[in-house]
């Protein structure tokens, strides 16, 4: 990939360039998920407003869970894929499925694994930290500050170090306890999973905690140095995503598409491991 315009005013936006075929696919696909959503609210008996409104949240999910998966497992592209059909069928199924902690989390795993080749920007910085802030306020889910926390400690100190994300990190953590103070929130947040819905979340987490244990190494390379990225930075944005989902499994709902993203690594590796013992026979 060239180097692209946009990397002037960020460092974790990433083009999607359709010369690309796994992006063209993308773009190919989003308009087919607004279609999907408008049809599916359209049935539902929506007035126009809220036809326009899951036509665009169908298409943000389409990106976001693609994205999110992608950055999530970087060399696994055709499982971002699964991961978006898994996404797309629970915004089906579900009337709230999370759009802003995906996009919110997507900025934290670009932060700490790098995928673009640059260090995040302080002007990136301050926008993933207010994403946090809206992730707590607007889905009341005040350790998605911690979430961010352990992102901006993981860019602070793992390879090449920005020492000032531990500043963000410092901030991220207070506005959790400033919500917890302020909203009573405590211990009680966290309760052992009580439906099939939890605990299937909680067995694909698993998966993904056991993925993160078990990557040796990793061979995609960031968009501008083309340097093959760092392992362990590969492994703290995993780590980020798998605690992002978890802090919400309270409410499963809010992070379903956190979830679908996961899944779909877990099934894209499941399926690649067949085929190779397959193909070895």
């Amino acid at each position: 990939m060239t180097y692209h315009r946009i990397y002037k005013y960020t460092s974790i936006g990433r083009p999607l360039e359709p010369e690309y075929p796994t992006n063209k696919a993308v773009l190919i696909l989003m308009p087919l998920a607004a279609l999907l959503g408008a049809v599916s609210a359209w049935l539902g008996g929506g007035q126009a407003m809220q036809v326009l409104q899951a036509a665009v949240s169908f298409a943000l999910i389409c990106f976001g869970s693609w994205a999110l998966a992608r950055e999530l497992f970087p060399d696994d592209n055709p499982a971002a894929f699964i991961s978006m059909v898994l996404a797309l069928l629970a915004a089906l199924a579900f009337d709230s499925p999370g759009i802003l902690i995906v996009f919110a989390t997507l900025g934290l795993v670009r932060m700490v694994n790098r995928s673009t080749g640059k260090p995040a920007l302080k002007s990136d910085s301050v926008i993933v930290m207010l994403l946090t802030f809206w992730v707590i306020y607007a889905t009341q889910s005040p350790f998605f500050g911690a979430v961010a926390a352990l992102a901006f400690i993981f860019d602070g100190t793992q390879k090449d170090p920005l020492r000032h994300q531990l500043i963000f990190a410092l901030i991220c953590f207070g506005g959790m306890v400033v919500y917890m103070v302020d909203h009573a929130a405590g211990q009680s947040y966290f309760q052992a999973p009580d439906s099939l819905l939890e605990w299937l979340s909680m067995a694909v987490l698993l998966v993904l905690a056991l993925d993160m244990f078990l990557l040796k190494e990793v061979s995609s390379s960031g968009d501008i140095n083309h340097k093959t990225l760092d392992l362990s930075r590969v492994k703290g944005g995993m780590a980020v995503g798998l605690f992002a989902a978890f802090q919400g499994l309270a409410n499963a709902e809010a992070v379903i598409i956190l979830v679908a993203s996961v899944a779909g690594i877990g099934i894209g590796m499941a399926f690649r491991k067949a085929f190779r013992a397959s193909a070895s026979v």
